[in-house]
């Protein structure tokens, strides 16, 4: 765990509520990118995203100091972005949403604007198609930057299985995209 993640966990634990804070700020983009990455869904990513938060300081006294805060946490957003799928076993439509947006000053033209929502617009979709356990795992190295052993570890699965994982995704994602 980082020093500094470290010490906001401890100053939590013993008292210092308002520590968290330092948590939430410093990991609420990137829970709400992989939350809405694995769901599709803008409005449920901001619950999931809460929702880990709030799980987190509930458990943070059970939380192991010997690993990661951010894996831990992440592993946290994973399950409740997975639970979420499960419960709404639906298509999820995906129209005016696009996590993908690039929140970079550039403003391009509207040709460009346009070729880049459908772009987004198909990528998501296909995303969407391919079993979740591979998405997760594409997700989780393509749009978060995770490594390997991140990946392994949020997971507590082998890193094979995460090669394996992503190697399936791509092919998936491809034939969708080509087919």
């Amino acid at each position: 765990m980082s020093e500094s993640d470290s010490k906001v966990v401890s100053d939590v634990l013993k008292g210092n509520k308002e520590a968290f804070e330092v948590l939430v700020r410093k990991y609420d983009r990137k829970l709400f990118n992989l939350a809405c990455r694995i769901t599709g869904d803008h409005e449920a990513a901001m619950d999931i995203t809460q929702n880990s938060f709030i799980k987190a300081y509930d458990r943070l006294a059970d939380f192991d100091p010997s690993y990661k805060f951010f894996s831990w946490i992440y592993r946290i957003a994973t399950n409740e972005s997975l639970n979420f799928l499960k419960k709404s076993r639906q298509t999820v439509n995906i129209d005016g949403l696009s996590p993908f947006k690039s929140r970079v000053s550039d403003i391009p033209g509207p040709e460009d604007e346009m070729i880049r929502n459908e772009n987004e617009h198909m990528v998501q979709n296909a995303l969407m198609k391919i079993r979740e356990d591979s998405r997760v795992v594409l997700i989780m190295k393509y749009f978060i930057d995770l490594s390997y052993s991140e990946i392994c570890e949020i997971l507590s699965i082998p890193e094979k299985t995460v090669k394996s994982r992503l190697y399936s995704a791509r092919q998936e994602i491809k034939n969708i995209l080509t087919g």
